[in-house]
């Protein structure tokens, strides 16, 4: 569909000079307009429906948005935005999630509330606010929130660049050889995260998407060999990352083919190939993930367990015979149930319109949570989103999907879900153009594709995004003074 430029003010998108392009994209009408109205008429209907019905019919709508925006973007490329993004992985995580249980749970003729032990019209109304939340982020984002990247921009390769893919892979094997990094994450021994395994792991997604692309974008010779063996080895390192940091990595991936101006030869055909060829890698990478995880379960100290301790334990497994089939049944037990993230969040939602809610006691701890030992030693890691609802609303969760909507329900009910994703956007946003002021192209790409990365995590606890945040400027500076030190670069000879 079109836009209407004349209705939207222009000063908003004057050229800047941005390192990452400064030739914005216009607002979108299907953004701003049509999708708004769409999601909010539904959310309404499916909030007022409060029954199975409207549960079904929201979750099946709001799926198809997700999939839809995410299939403009990636492949028609249309402009990113952290607004849109979040509300792309809302779509996708409640509504997708809640579809993909729907369609695959042997349930007969029960419905889903039934089958979960939810009240009538808890699930319609919680998918209902989901639905209300992405409206919002998307009429908001695409009038106020400039694309971050603009249409002139493309990434440019160079010797550097390569050699920091290279040693980026090198350093990640390093990161688990060293047990810097663990199975899914960084080595917390005693409660304190090491800043080298933290570095690791924000780094991992980026250099990966980064690498692909250097690979791609490299004539043939000796550098392209080696870029493509450090493409490799980080593509590999699915089966330890977890699945859905493989899924969001090779959206990365996706993004970062686009962006660099890469002439796809054989076009669609050769296009759809590298598509199915990186789905099927994050498939196979989720199975032998999942291995890992078993063999970590029947290791003597599960919790202390190495990745080369757990790739013995499941290289035993396979030898014995059927592992790849115990693989392959958990994985399709596990996602029957797992990603039916919304009934948390719709619980909560529910308890919080009929008792007092949090009135931002959940914000408060879990910015104390995000802020580091060194600054704040005394601070309480005991406390957890979950235990807040049980005593405030009488549940009796442990370990549920965190999201930026369930700490709005937490501490405001439906108005804490409509205004918190704003907020978590609006934050990012001004450190992210705060930070493109000072450093150049392959520092603000790390932090463009790590940012994005958090944005499209449906499970991301408000936490998360402020953990992230925080270590931007910092991490961002490493790999800027990396970029500016005298290092041997990779020339393609």
């Amino acid at each position: 569909m079109g836009s209407s430029p004349h209705a939207i003010p222009e000063l908003i998108y004057l050229p800047r000079g941005r390192v990452l392009g400064d030739d914005f994209a216009l607002p979108r009408a299907e953004y701003f307009i049509v999708l708004p109205a769409l999601l909010a008429l539904v959310g309404l209907s499916s909030w007022l429906l409060s029954d199975d019905l409207g549960f079904v019919f929201s979750s099946v709508v709001g799926a198809i948005v997700g999939f839809y925006t995410l299939w403009g973007w990636l492949f028609r490329k249309q402009p990113t935005r952290f607004s849109t993004l979040l509300a792309m992985a809302l779509l996708l995580g409640y509504g997708g999630g809640a579809v993909n249980t729907l369609l695959t749970l042997p349930r007969s003729s029960l419905t889903m509330s039934t089958v979960m032990g939810f009240d009538n019209g808890v699930l319609s109304r919680g998918i209902g606010a989901v639905l209300l939340s992405a409206a919002v982020l998307f009429f908001v984002g695409e009038i106020y929130e400039k694309p971050i990247f603009g249409r002139d921009f493309r990434f440019v390769v160079d010797g550097k660049t390569r050699t920091l893919v290279c040693l980026g892979a090198v350093a990640m094997v390093g990161g688990y050889a060293t047990h810097l990094l663990l199975f899914q994450g960084p080595n917390s021994a005693g409660g304190h995260l090491n800043p080298a395994g933290a570095f690791l792991q924000w780094f991992y997604g980026p250099v990966t998407a980064i690498a692909v692309t250097t690979f791609l974008m490299t004539p043939r010779g000796k550098a392209k060999l080696f870029c493509g063996a450090a493409a490799m080895i980080l593509i590999l390192l699915f089966a330890i990352v977890g699945r859905r940091n493989a899924a969001y990595t090779a959206i990365d991936v996706l993004l970062m083919i686009e962006i660099s101006g890469y002439q796809w030869r054989g076009s669609r055909v050769r296009k759809a190939l590298i598509v199915v060829g990186l789905g099927a890698v994050v498939v196979v990478g989720s199975l032998a993930f999942m291995l890992l995880r078993i063999a970590a379960r029947n290791s003597s100290h599960p919790r202390r367990v190495t990745v080369t301790q757990q790739i013995k334990v499941a290289s035993k497994m396979v030898q014995s015979g059927g592992a790849v089939a115990l693989a392959g049944t958990s994985t399709q037990q596990n996602l029957q149930k797992r990603t039916f993230v919304l009934g948390f969040f719709a619980n909560v939602l529910d308890g919080s319109m009929t008792k007092t809610p949090a009135l931002g006691l959940d914000a408060v701890q879990q910015i104390q949570l995000a802020i580091p030992r060194i600054i704040y030693s005394d601070k309480d890691t005991s406390v957890s989103e979950e235990n807040l609802d049980d005593r405030l609303f009488g549940f009796g969760y442990r370990d549920e999907a965190n999201s930026i909507l369930t700490a709005g329900a937490t501490d405001f009910g439906l108005i804490g879900v409509l205004i918190y994703p704003l907020m978590i956007v609006g934050f990012y946003r001004f450190v992210f153009e705060v930070l493109t002021k000072f450093l150049g192209l392959v520092p603000m790409m790390f932090i463009a594709l790590s940012s994005i990365l958090v944005m499209i995590a449906t499970e991301m606890p408000l936490t998360g995004y402020l953990e992230t945040l925080r270590v931007l400027p910092f991490f961002g500076l490493a790999i800027a003074l990396f970029m500016a030190l005298p290092v041997i670069t990779l020339r393609n000879e």
